[in-house]
């Protein structure tokens, strides 16, 4: 009997922890409600800007469990998110566009405004700063997935909600260079029409410059940055009633100048030649082909080309190398690479008004 008594008791002690262990085993029951809460500014009209940030909200959803979720967003032009249309064939503009927010797993969803303008570019088809358009304010409609380690059984949508007049902007990078102007004389005074020198770090810029009679240096494209003028024997001063600096003793004419800024110091090169050197004509430093120009700025020529490429060199057999212009016709920047160019009669032109300097090929 007793022995009975014991199996039974191992027995119910088994049943016990069977049931216990049953009991603890977590289950996560399929979410039934997810929602998007609509934000206060939803009907306002909401300019995105390279640096924003456009916040919404979000219930979590109830799993029977504690638990985080991963939360993606999708934003569209189209309120059902082109479910009604055709799927986009190959290379055509998506109707939704998923955006990536620095954390993934917060109800509190911050959206990069600058991941949203790309996305409106993208469902517009453009692919270039120059396809860009500006069109009128525009609803844009913003979903919300949320799910537990991408199972499916975990994943629900949640509600659209929708900003009635969003403004985008170009979402393509823009260059941007660290620029000194230089009006004076040879401009009129004008920052309109001012040369510049670009930046190369640690205060310093060089480049070409027309100059004759006075001029100075500025940081801004106007006078209320920082204005160097003249401190005397090569020297800068960014004292605001400090003389102009004066054309170098060569005379008016094209230079190549370099500044530091905060060494304030400054130095002129007389250039007496523009020219280009390529395979049309062996790669000839010593014999460049000779470039004209009526206002020292812009510069053309026109030469029997080979086909290969080309450069620009100044000074000619003077300094070799050490000033010479490639890159792309768009951009055209020191010791750059070779341009292409084509065999037969072509006019080449060099444009040095602007940073960057640009070149056709015609």
């Amino acid at each position: 009997m007793k022995k009975l008594y014991i199996f039974g008791m191992m027995a119910m002690a088994c049943a016990g922890f069977t049931s216990c262990e049953a009991d603890d085993s977590p289950v996560i029951s399929e979410p039934t409600e997810f929602v998007l809460n609509t934000p206060p500014f939803a009907e306002q009209l909401y300019e995105l800007t390279p640096g924003g940030v456009l916040e919404v909200t979000c219930s979590q959803p109830n799993y029977g469990l504690t638990l985080a979720p991963t939360y993606t967003v999708e934003v569209s032009m189209l309120e059902d998110f082109g479910a009604s249309l055709p799927a986009p064939e190959e290379g055509e503009a998506p109707y939704a566009v998923a955006i990536q927010h620095p954390n993934p797993h917060s109800a509190v969803i911050e959206l990069p405004e600058d991941k949203i303008a790309e996305a409106i570019c993208a469902m517009r088809g453009i692919t270039s700063a120059e396809d860009y358009t500006e069109i009128p304010p525009h609803p844009l409609y913003i979903r919300a997935t949320a799910a537990v380690n991408d199972q499916a059984i975990t994943r629900i949508t949640s509600n659209t909600i929708k900003l009635d007049q969003v403004k985008g902007y170009s979402a393509f990078s823009v260059k941007t260079y660290d620029i000194l102007y230089n009006p004076g004389d040879a401009n009129g005074w004008n920052f309109g029409s001012a040369q510049q020198l670009i930046g190369t770090g640690a205060g310093k810029y060089h480049g070409f410059l027309y100059l004759k009679g006075g001029f100075k240096f500025t940081n801004a494209d106007n006078w209320n940055g920082t204005n160097y003028g003249d401190a005397g024997a090569g020297a800068l001063s960014t004292d605001g009633g400090a003389g102009n600096l004066q054309c170098p003793a060569e005379g008016e004419g094209l230079y190549y100048v370099v500044v530091d800024t905060e060494a304030l110091t400054y130095t002129t090169t007389y250039v007496s030649s523009v020219g280009l050197v390529g395979d049309f004509q062996g790669w000839n430093v010593e014999s460049p082909f000779a470039m004209t120009s009526d206002n020292n700025i812009v510069w053309k020529a026109t030469a029997s080309f080979s086909g290969g490429g080309f450069k620009f060199v100044f000074n000619g057999p003077t300094t070799a190398w050490s000033l010479n212009l490639g890159g792309t016709f768009e951009e055209i920047v020191f010791d750059g690479d070779n341009l292409p160019d084509e065999a037969g009669e072509h006019t080449v032109t060099l444009d040095l008004s602007k940073i960057p300097y640009t070149a056709t090929f015609e």
